[in-house]
């Protein structure tokens, strides 16, 4: 691929040493200016343009006045572009002039792409005038530029800046004094063309965005300003009006060298890719930052940006290494977290375990109790007595039983147990009023038999 664009690039330029430079057109070469050439980050997302335009003096607007032409560009590969115009001069209606403009995208960095290229390889129909070879390869244009295209909210803007030859040439301003014109005058004479600069923006708006963009254009092309503006009717076509060489606009009509004009044409753009899957750059909708094979845009150079993506593989892989082990870690902790969840279960289910065979207990002590008491108002205190201590078996920390039971052992005359089962069911219980009652008087009673018997 590349042996072949060598050839086709030296069979062109060699082509061109026979041949002349074209009557110039708005919108006729490669990329979205007016005069100036173009590149991009990104492949365009268009098989290729084509239109017809025409483009005439202010102030000499008679039929023959109108250059008229048609023109085509497209890809040859990801990175050339090759361009096909032709065009009829409005002064000579029985020549018409054929021309290929080439340009070549060598790299990209960040935002900016560097490219090269050739304009106004062409010759002229229906002419049997030749020039010398130094003129005619003067006349081509070769040049070198920088693209950077930003975007910011809805709008984005494509600056395009370079030096070039042929139609871009003004020799930076350089002149030549004459003083043969006229005697005691000296005139400055422009020196003939040979390297200057060019400068264009294209700045894509927000208006008419479902169709693309309304684009506004500025340019200076070596020789004049210019300003266009390009209208999109659909996704695939464009009106194009452009004004060329601002600069003389108050000079309208005179006869002087590079006089202001005015052009309009039409576009069509047959679409790479489909438009409801595509993203707005440009005026243009394009499948994001990716070429027409889903590849990503080079960076730099190929083995520069290969190099890249292997560093950001070998990233990727060290941070998917670290997520695994911080996914084990977690894990492990998981772990440790559900055999304490299953420990603290466990523990509950003792705690409810003890605390229903508790319940279940008191239940049977308070039966026996219920049981006692009944029986020792039927004065069967041998058998409450043995319900009592049933009761105790099961709960031996019921204050209430000791107090029966010592109630009990009072009714067998047993006064001394009756008072040690008083006793206790005070100390389980010390706020056992009715116990501390019963000792009361039963000391008082005792004290009252033992004065009775002394006296």
């Amino acid at each position: 691929m590349k042996t072949l664009r060598f050839l086709i690039i030296t069979t062109i330029v060699f082509a061109g040493i026979t041949l002349q430079a074209q009557t110039p057109l708005n919108f006729s070469r490669p990329g979205p200016m007016m005069h100036i050439p173009s590149s991009s980050l990104y492949s365009e997302p268009y098989l290729l343009r084509l239109g017809v335009a025409s483009q005439s003096t202010l102030g000499l607007l008679e039929t023959e006045s109108w250059n008229k032409g048609a023109f085509l560009e497209t890809d040859i590969t990801r990175d050339f572009r090759l361009g096909v115009s032709a065009i009829q001069s409005g002064s000579n209606n029985n020549e018409a002039e054929i021309a290929f403009h080439i340009q070549n995208r060598l790299l990209t960095y960040g935002e900016t792409a560097v490219g090269i290229g050739v304009n106004d390889i062409g010759f002229t129909t229906g002419s049997s005038d030749s020039t010398d070879i130094e003129e005619r390869v003067r006349n081509l244009s070769y040049y070198v530029l920088l693209a950077r295209e930003n975007n910011f909210s809805d709008y984005s803007l494509k600056t395009y800046l370079g030096v070039g030859s042929g139609r871009y040439g003004s020799n930076f301003g350089k002149f030549d004094l004459d003083t043969t014109s006229s005697p005691g005058d000296t005139l400055k004479i422009a020196k003939e063309n040979s390297i200057g600069f060019f400068l264009g923006l294209l700045l894509n708006t927000s208006i008419l965005a479902d169709r693309g963009g309304l684009d506004f254009i500025m340019e200076f092309d070596g020789t004049g300003l210019n300003t266009g503006i390009k209208i999109p009717l659909t996704q695939e076509y464009k009106i194009t009006l452009g004004l060329s060489n601002v600069q003389n606009l108050p000079y309208i009509g005179e006869d002087r060298e590079n006089p202001p004009g005015v052009g309009f044409g039409i576009d069509y753009y047959l679409p790479r890719v489909k438009s409801t899957a595509s993203k707005q750059r440009g005026g243009i909708k394009i499948a994001g930052v990716v070429t027409e094979d889903g590849v990503p845009t080079q960076t730099v150079i190929d083995s520069s940006w290969h190099k890249a993506q292997e560093s950001q593989l070998l990233l990727l892989r060290d941070s998917l290494r670290m997520t695994a082990t911080e996914i084990e870690h977690l894990n492990r902790m998981v772990d440790q977290l559900e055999q304490r969840n299953q420990v603290l279960e466990d523990s509950v289910a003792s705690l409810q375990l003890a605390r229903h065979v508790s319940d279940a207990q008191i239940n049977q002590a308070l039966k026996h109790l219920s049981r006692s008491l009944r029986l020792f108002y039927n004065e069967e205190y041998e058998d409450a007595l043995i319900e009592i201590n049933e009761a105790l078996e099961f709960n031996p920390n019921l204050a209430l039983a000791y107090a029966r039971r010592g109630s009990i052992y009072y009714k067998l005359n047993q006064i001394d147990r009756a008072t040690i089962n008083w006793n206790i069911a005070l100390q389980i219980d010390p706020g056992y009023d009715e116990v501390r009652n019963i000792l009361r008087a039963l000391n008082e009673n005792r004290l009252r038999s033992a004065v009775s018997i002394k006296e």
